[in-house]
């Protein structure tokens, strides 16, 4: 991962099947390509400028990689729920460069990136709750099991008080603090999940998540992760 200036660091990157990666919703603006066998990352932490910069990123990770849109598989891009502004900032990059290039767009839950970075880092535990803050006093919650082959999602986002009792079982971790999200993770996930057209390249919705609506109207979502 490279931080700072947008200077990527260049690998040798596989041209078939390469997926364009972008992550905006939390303090890390942040964009990779990422194919079979190698990563090409470039992340910056810069809270509220990613709509100056996260397209300026993307043209610096494809030049840096010779390529350009007609070479990608897909765009993918973290779709949230979360910041009303940043899941917005992605999937309109994710919705311009697929209609450009005649490419899928992928939506990768932004709890599903936080969780697999928690497994990255935690492989001995058996799953994780991560608790994502939403506006004033609720948070988003999510459940995620590990497995060998990555995460199993046992309960989609949904808004809860942040100070209800998190029921935590044995061996899982609950993570509340916001982490940087990293695009090289929304890539990787991106690789099992629908490909979808690009009029399709919208954040995912939690019931309640407006400020207008009364939290009594907030309901259960499916256990399964959507698109998955």
């Amino acid at each position: 991962m490279v931080t700072g200036a947008p200077q990527p660091a260049y690998r040798e990157t596989e041209r078939a099947g390469a997926i364009l990666a972008v992550e905006t919703t939390g303090s890390a603006c942040s964009v990779a390509l990422v194919s079979e066998s190698e990563v090409l990352e470039l992340t910056r932490i810069a809270p509220r400028r990613h709509n100056a910069l996260a397209l300026e990123m993307v043209d610096a990770v494809m030049a840096a990689a010779g390529l350009d849109a007609g070479c990608l598989e897909a765009v993918a891009f973290s779709a949230g729920p979360g910041s009303f502004t940043g899941v917005r900032i992605g999937a309109a990059i994710a919705q311009g460069i697929a209609l450009g290039g005649g490419l899928p767009v992928i939506r990768v839950p932004t709890s599903e990136v936080a969780a697999e970075q928690v497994r990255q880092r935690n492989g001995m535990a058996q799953g994780v709750v991560v608790a994502r803050g939403a506006r004033s006093g609720w948070v988003y919650a999510a459940r995620y099991r590990f497995a060998p082959a990555g995460l199993d999602c046992e309960a989609f986002d949904t808004l809860v008080p942040e100070d209800m009792p998190a029921d935590i079982p044995d061996g899982w971790l609950l993570v509340r603090r916001e982490q940087p999200l990293r695009a090289a993770v929304v890539g990787t996930l991106a690789s099992g999940r629908p490909k979808l057209d690009p009029d399709r390249a919208v954040p995912f919705y939690v019931e309640g998540d407006s400020p207008w609506r009364k939290m009594d109207q907030v309901r259960q979502e499916p256990a399964s992760s959507p698109d998955g």
